[in-house]
């Protein structure tokens, strides 16, 4: 099957997709590359070519891949980087994805290889805190005394979670506590915290 592939910068190669069978057989031929690619797939108005994010993400998955946020490439076409998953934590919603992957007979050996890794290293359950919406102590103690404690509560859970996420992803102590107090402030301010 020949895809176009185009150069981009940073070494980056663009592929250009039109159709989820073209997807799943460009992974099946390249799931094993260690590259990441700007994958390139056709906006809603063109329902010849258009592939939903979910049937992206589906076959990224299968394969043991991973999706970055989708922009737009022109006024046709969206842009997003894909490469193949390395020890990031998952969040329920791909756990769900990929089970479900598993049970339809979909998920294959490489994306089987990913979860199995996972559940080894437990990168697969790491953040269940978050998708539980557990909010630490710690935050709790701050958004208390900053008076954020309601506006929290009241926020949309999914950004609760981008918020719980972010404070997880901090490397030092230092940091986290960087964190809480930033996130403690915008909700005493009743802001959102911007660009999580």
């Amino acid at each position: 099957m020949t895809i176009p592939q185009v150069s981009a910068s940073k070494n980056l190669t663009k592929i250009v997709i039109s159709s989820k069978n073209e997807l799943w057989e460009w992974l099946d031929e390249n799931h094993s590359s260690e590259q990441s690619f700007l994958l390139v797939t056709w906006k809603k108005t063109n329902t010849a070519k258009y592939i939903s994010r979910d049937a992206v993400l589906d076959a990224l998955l299968a394969y043991g891949w991973i999706d970055g946020r989708r922009y737009a490439l022109d006024k046709d076409r969206t842009m997003q980087l894909i490469c193949k998953r390395k020890q990031q934590t998952w969040t329920q919603t791909y756990r769900n994805r990929v089970e479900k992957l598993l049970r339809d007979g979909k998920l294959q050996e490489a994306g089987l290889a990913t979860m199995r890794l996972a559940q080894q290293n437990g990168t697969w359950l790491a953040n269940q805190n978050v998708d539980n919406l557990e909010t630490p102590d710690t935050l709790l103690d701050a958004l208390d005394v900053e008076q954020g404690l309601a506006w929290w509560q009241s926020a949309a859970p999914s950004y609760k979670r981008n918020v719980l996420r972010w404070l997880n992803l901090a490397k030092t102590d230092e940091t986290r506590q960087k964190r809480i107090n930033a996130i403690a402030k915008a909700c005493r301010d009743g802001q959102k915290i911007k660009n999580l």
